[in-house]
């Protein structure tokens, strides 16, 4: 054969190539992988087409896609977010940074990131990647999806300064069967004897009021602001410790958001002897308490929501290994367990790192400061435009 022949029909073999059609995913192939990918991926890939643009918009996409991240979570998409006062002490800052630096091996100095929403925020809590905040100056609460930038309308005031009352207790979490999201805050007079009675009060976002509700069943604190004490948000309950008011009994507070009511959950009996009240986290959607006793902290797990059975002891460390690192340690506080067995603990300024299978404790380099009020946030697609 002539190279002639030859090169013309190579030349037909690549132009019947290039007539081939593309390979084709099935559109319901493709929701599967998308729904495989971290939101910054997502946001880049809305510009691919308009159909993937209106794929990724869709609010049930952000739905399904929040139900996978949290079915296969990974450390790549959870972040540590703070509000903590400033050094003039009349403003917040809000700084983050992802979870994935303090596993680094070695740890590198890790500044966190300031954002620019303002410096009048606290966190009142997160929820399946939006961060309900309270504005100290203008007593409203917003929420906020920093992951894609958006904020929702900003609640009705609470005057609960021009009230003389201070926030002793709140909390932040989602109503599932209601698909809503709420608000809880627990209203005290200000000033340690104050006689005036606490006020509870909830706000569904979306909503155009704050609903006064049965009182929350505990005295408040009367102190500070930035002493109230903050629900976890397990299994649609708010949770809390508390002494009660008559018997002094050491005792979980629940607040159920779709009923709107007030349930109890006890502590492991022979624990209630812990030096000070316990400190309350949440740890792979379990409670977990801390208990700081005279010579070691004991951290127990509540594997099934409200199952008083289900206790569970996690871990106990002496007193003495946490000292080398933080000192005191009476505000010791569960954050997140890694799934190589590794436990972050929040205290005061420091975090440590606990590994459950040899019993080592490390502090990584964080560059961090004043009041610790943590939380674990989950990067997500969920619009607070509500």
């Amino acid at each position: 054969m002539s190279d002639k022949v030859m090169i013309g029909k190579h030349q037909n073999d690549t132009a019947e190539n290039h007539r081939k059609p593309l390979p084709f995913l099935p559109d319901e192939l493709i929701f599967q992988i998308l729904l495989l990918l971290p939101v910054r991926i997502l946001l880049q890939l809305k510009c691919v087409s308009k159909s993937w643009n209106t794929l990724i918009s869709n609010p049930k996409f952000a739905k399904s896609h929040l139900q996978s991240i949290t079915m296969n979570p990974t450390i790549t998409v959870q972040r540590f977010f703070s509000s903590y006062i400033t050094g003039s002490c009349s403003s917040k800052k809000l700084v983050s940074f992802p979870v994935k630096k303090l596993l680094e091996n070695p740890p590198e100095y890790t500044k966190p990131v300031e954002f620019s929403i303002g410096y009048r925020f606290a966190i009142f809590g997160s929820c399946n990647g939006l961060l309900c905040l309270f504005d100290i100056f203008e007593d409203y609460v917003k929420l906020w999806n920093p992951s894609i930038s958006l904020e929702s309308e900003k609640s009705p005031a609470l005057d609960s300064f021009l009230k003389h009352r201070w926030i002793s207790y709140h909390g932040f979490g989602y109503d599932r069967v209601n698909d809503k999201y709420k608000a809880l805050v627990v209203l005290s007079g200000k000033g340690t004897y104050s006689s005036e009675k606490n006020v509870t009060k909830i706000y569904t976002f979306g909503g155009n009021s704050w609903k006064t509700i049965q009182n929350f069943p505990c005295t408040g604190f009367g102190n500070a602001y930035v002493q109230a004490c903050n629900g976890k948000f397990v299994s649609g309950n708010l949770n809390w410790i508390i002494k009660k008011d008559v018997s002094f009994k050491t005792v979980i507070v629940s607040f159920d958001l779709e009923k709107e009511t007030y349930n109890e959950v006890l502590l492991p009996e022979h624990m209630l002897v812990s030096v000070c009240l316990p400190r309350l986290g949440v740890l792979s959607n379990c409670l977990c308490v801390c208990f700081n006793f005279k010579t070691h902290l004991d951290f127990w797990l509540m594997k099934k929501y409200g199952v008083v059975e289900s206790w569970t002891r996690l871990m106990r460390i002496p007193c003495a290994q946490i000292r080398r690192c933080v000192y005191p340690f009476d505000n010791v506080e569960p954050l997140f367990i890694f799934e190589n067995g590794i436990i972050l603990l929040g205290a005061d300024t420091e975090f440590l790192l606990y590994n459950l299978n040899n019993g080592n404790l490390d502090c990584p380099l964080i560059c961090y400061s004043t009041v610790f009020s943590g939380h674990i946030y989950h990067e997500s697609l969920v619009s607070p435009q509500l």
